[in-house]
Formats: C-alpha cells, sequence, structure tokens
C-alpha cells in the first residue's frame, strides 16, 4: 500500500506566548514550505489532526509556523517533537532528475549489468552532493549520489542502477 501523508519537518520549540513555533524544515529550501495550506499533527491518541497554516516564515535553520487553533504558548507544548506531515498530493512536482527521500529510501540497488548490491537504508546530505547507504550483504556501502556512480533511477521499478567504483563495494558484494 502506497503511503498517503509524509513527514516534512519536525516542531522543536515554541516561539513567544502566540502559539507560534519553530519547525526544522526537511526540505533544502525553507522557501518551499509556502506550497503548504494545511498540515497534518499526530495527537495524544495518534490520530492525525489536520491544521491550517496561518504564517510560515523562514527563519533559518528552521521556520517561524504559526497554525489555525494553536493560539498559546499552552497549545504549542503538547505538540513539540511531533512531526508535521503532508498529504501525497500536496508535495510540489520535482523537476527532471530529482527524487524526494521517500521515494529513494528502500530501493533496490543494482548493478548495470543486474547484479544485485541491497538496499537504500539511509541518506546522508553532504554540501557536494548525498550518499546512499546501501545495506549489503556484507555490511554498510556508502554511495556518493554522482553522475560517475548512479546511473539510473526507476521509480516504478523501485530501481537504482549504479556503476562500480573502485574501493565502493567488491565483486563478493554482488549478489
Amino acid at each position: 500500500m502506497e503511503k498517503e501523508f509524509f513527514p516534512i519537518g519536525r516542531l522543536v520549540k515554541p516561539h513567544g506566548v502566540m502559539g507560534k513555533m519553530k519547525l526544522e524544515y526537511f526540505g533544502e529550501d525553507l522557501t518551499q514550505f509556502s506550497f503548504y495550506r494545511e498540515v497534518l499533527i499526530e495527537d495524544r491518541t495518534g490520530k492525525l489532526q489536520p491544521y491550517d497554516v496561518l504564517e510560515a516564515t523562514p527563519q533559518p535553520p528552521r521556520i517561524l509556523l504559526r497554525l489555525k487553533g494553536v493560539e498559546r504558548v499552552e497549545d504549542v507544548m503538547p505538540l513539540l517533537g511531533k512531526e508535521v506531515l503532508v498529504r501525497k498530493e500536496a508535495l510540489p512536482e520535482l523537476g527532471e532528475g530529482e527524487y524526494y527521500w521517500f521515494e529513494i529510501l528502500g530501493m533496490g540497488v543494482e548493478t548495470e549489468e543486474g547484479q544485485k548490491i541491497g538496499t537504500v537504508k539511509e541518506i546522508i546530505p553532504t554540501p557536494a552532493h548525498d550518499v546512499y547507504v546501501v545495506e549489503g550483504k556484507r555490511g554498510e556501502i556508502y554511495l556518493p549520489v554522482i553522475e560517475g556512480v548512479v546511473r539510473s533511477i526507476d521509480r516504478k521499478k523501485g530501481v537504482i542502477r549504479v556503476i562500480r567504483m573502485e574501493g565502493l563495494w567488491e565483486k563478493e558484494d554482488e549478489v
């Protein structure tokens, strides 16, 4: 079953006493948050509650957020530490060659010849490029997401095709 809701941030602390809070945004560009009109946050019972976004002001490295119905610091406190989610259809369209992390996590990784290497279990962002942490048969393999290594990403098949670069993995890692 395909997921319907996706985390885009985490509420980390209140800002003042009038219901504003600071959000650690999971995206790269803080201004992208302006696409979202409604967010969902899990309540005490585990049910997702919708909130209208009244204000979202980039305040690097975070976003200053104000939600409808959250008007006092006392309203903010139970929300702290919670992930902020959005519906899949609310996510902005990406350009060619761009992917959401949730699409990459769990994908299989194989060589151009079809030899399986493992599954993406984590993504490490770096200033130069992301690094996919692939769980293989002999442990973790760290794949730099660069043109010389990652050849293609097939969303439909859930497969990332890579070229073997000396030192990244050994022939014994391939299945």
